[in-house]
């Protein structure tokens, strides 16, 4: 299959699962992205799919770890780091050899280096997969951070185990003080290779800031293809690329602070691609599991055995996933890794820390790097140690989606959409006002409010109906000024009939369908061209044609000037909650329209500095309401984050200028 056209499928799966998660409230994420790939499986060229371990590691997982270390918060990192290796390392051990000799006492018909293998592969914790379970209730915050911590180290500890029981398995010997040498130079020097390397990328960045030619075109490539460089180099000395990947995400979690002096563009380019290639690779790793699970499944089915066979390696995976359980909650109860709790709570979070270990991208992985063949052979035992760590991957985000909610409290937030909405609208208005305050341009100042105005209306859709009867209002509101201007001498009969003519053209324009409109541009264009050919038959001079009509564009800009600030008051004084949306549009209506005919030459200078002054009170507005204690943090933090939005898109966007 053209690897374009899967990877097509797979972002189509995706963004499919992703919509459906918005829906389907009592299932996690991970669970409907491992039904998207079974729905998958069905289609023929899925059929029998066979996932490649290196590209899968390289490829998907590398990444996902190098942004988790990125968004880790080193200082809690460091407050919690003898218990993080407690669990990363001491936990993940013990647990890799308790539960290898209880798989071997299940499956005695195989090798017992192949059930340390199992062991290994069901061991590491997935904290993307935890989030994905818990997003919507109140965990504790020191049983996730340890959660996390853990997940960010332990997946070194179960590929080195692991790589350690293939090794024996495939020679026939195990030498314990070599493998615990091996096993502390693939884990440290993983470590030291991206912590080097890492530094080396961000010394880089910060060259590139000084220098000033870091915009997104250099920037976000550097990054993008920062966690595979890391990888590929670590796995050439026999390190674990998985840590390295980590540590160099570390490292630029450390230098966030001197990074941040890179262009806001640049920041928020890289952001918002880096959530957009996360989520897509966090769904590829649940999808494949579901494409691939049918394969594992007709694998074992046709080597001969009982269908029985299925169920008793499903108790195996539910006797497995239990034990461990078992052996997480002991480790933290027994004090192993001292976890700040207060003794109150210290059961709850011991169950939680204990139940949510949840398994993932890593067990998936090396459970599929199993070789196929081993000696000119099919490798022993390599469906049924695959189909036992799929079970396990199942459970782990079953029983806490079925659990944790009947435990835990659905997440609060100290504000509420309606806090979000009214605080919102406020800053606008103060931004709004302050706007008037400066005395610009009126023209400019109306085209800044309406941009504002339009923030506050972001959620709402004018109402076509209602929008054409104010509009219709605005006409006639429009051939009485003019009128009155006749009247008085202002301006003559020709430039009101001009003006008119334009405003029923305009007129037209809005009420007709999209044929009727394409159907009018061709007969004007038509038309157009026909009286270029006349002009060319009578020699008519193009200069004396650009000025009558440059003439008549001046004489329009003239009975605009007079007219429009009429009608944005009119606007205003007649606009109210249930006509917000269409006040807003028919503003920005006439506004375009009355830009068309003026020749300012400042007004982008105008607008641009309005702007500018908006949004800085829009920031004052909410550092005051924070001094005051009317909003909570987080509540500014977000309407922070919301005016940042609105600057840089439009600072950013020209069109809003021209």
């Amino acid at each position: 299959m053209s690897i374009v056209f899967f990877v097509l499928i797979l972002i189509i799966a995706t963004v499919f699962s992703n919509a459906l998660d918005t829906k389907i409230k009592f299932l996690p994420r991970a669970i409907i992205q491992i039904m998207m790939g079974l729905a998958l499986s069905f289609i023929p060229n899925f059929n029998h799919f066979n996932l490649n371990p290196e590209v899968f590691m390289l490829a998907i997982i590398a990444p996902l770890m190098f942004y988790d270390g990125m968004n880790t918060n080193i200082v809690k990192l460091k407050r919690t780091l003898s218990n993080t290796f407690s669990l990363a390392i001491g936990l993940a051990v013990v647990t890799i050899i308790l539960v290898g000799y209880l798989g071997y006492a299940l499956l005695p018909h195989i090798p017992i280096a192949l059930a340390f293998a199992l062991a290994a592969i069901i061991t590491p914790t997935d904290a993307v997969a935890v989030s994905s379970v818990t997003e919507n209730l109140d965990l504790p915050n020191e049983a996730m951070l340890s959660l996390k911590n853990e997940s960010l180290f332990n997946d070194a500890s179960g590929i080195v185990m692991f790589d350690l029981a293939l090794t024996a398995f495939h020679t026939g010997h195990f030498s314990p003080v070599l493998s615990i040498f091996n096993y502390l130079y693939v884990f440290f020097g993983g470590l030291i290779v991206g912590w080097i390397v890492g530094w080396l990328f961000v010394r880089l960045q910060l060259l590139l800031i000084e220098t000033d030619i870091d915009n997104p075109n250099i920037i976000v490539p550097i990054n993008f293809i920062k966690p595979f460089a890391i990888y590929l180099l670590a796995e050439m000395f026999d390190t674990s690329g998985i840590l390295a990947v980590v540590a160099a995400g570390l490292i630029q979690s450390t230098q966030a602070q001197s990074l941040r002096l890179t262009s806001t563009k640049t920041q928020m380019v890289s952001k918002t691609t880096y959530e957009i290639f996360t989520n897509l690779m966090n769904g590829f790793v649940f999808i494949l599991l579901g494409v691939s699970f049918p394969t594992v499944i007709y694998d074992i089915t046709n080597e001969g055995r009982q269908v029985s066979s299925l169920g008793y390696l499903i108790l195996v995976g539910i006797i497995l996933y239990i034990a461990m359980i078992i052996i997480r909650y002991l480790w933290v109860t027994l004090k192993l890794a001292n976890i700040r709790i207060r003794p109150a709570d210290k059961v709850l979070n011991h169950f939680l820390i204990a139940i949510n270990g949840i398994h993932g991208t890593i067990t998936l992985s090396m459970a599929f790097s199993i070789p196929i063949v081993l000696h000119g052979k099919i490798f022993p035992f390599r469906n049924d140690i695959i189909f036992i760590a799929a079970t396990v991957i199942i459970l782990s985000l079953l029983v806490p989606s079925i659990i944790l909610p009947l435990m835990l409290p659905a997440k609060t937030y100290s504000y509420s959409l309606e806090d979000i909405s009214t605080y919102r609208q406020k800053m606008i208005e103060y931004a709004i006002k302050r706007v008037h305050d400066a005395d610009e341009d009126p023209v400019e100042t109306q085209a800044v409010i309406a941009t504002l105005r339009s923030q506050q209306s972001i959620l709402q859709r004018p109402k076509r109906n209602a929008t054409y009867k104010i509009l219709q209002k605005c006409f006639n509101l429009e051939e009485k000024l003019l009128q009155e201007m006749v009247d008085n001498g202002e301006i003559s009969v020709k430039q009101q009939t001009f003006y008119e003519r334009m405003s029923l053209f305009q007129s037209f324009q809005l009420h007709q369908s999209f044929i009727q409109y394409f159907m009018y541009r061709a007969r004007f264009y038509f038309i157009k061209l026909s009286h270029r050919f006349k002009r060319r038959i009578k020699r008519v001079d193009p200069l004396v044609v650009t000025k009558k009509f440059n003439n008549a564009r001046d004489e329009l800009a003239q009975v605009e000037n007079e007219i429009s600030p009429q009608i944005f008051a009119y606007l205003r004084e007649h606009l109210n909650a249930d006509n917000r949306a269409e006040i807003h549009w028919i503003e920005e209506y006439y506004r375009e329209r009355h830009r068309r005919f003026q020749n300012n030459t400042r007004a982008n200078e105008i607008q641009e500095e309005l702007f500018i002054n908006a949004f800085q009170n829009e920031y004052n507005f909410i550092q005051e309401q924070l001094g005051k204690k009317n909003i909570s943090r987080e509540l500014a933090s977000l309407l922070y984050e919301q005016v940042s939005n609105d600057e840089w898109v439009y600072m950013q966007n020209d069109s809003i200028y021209a």
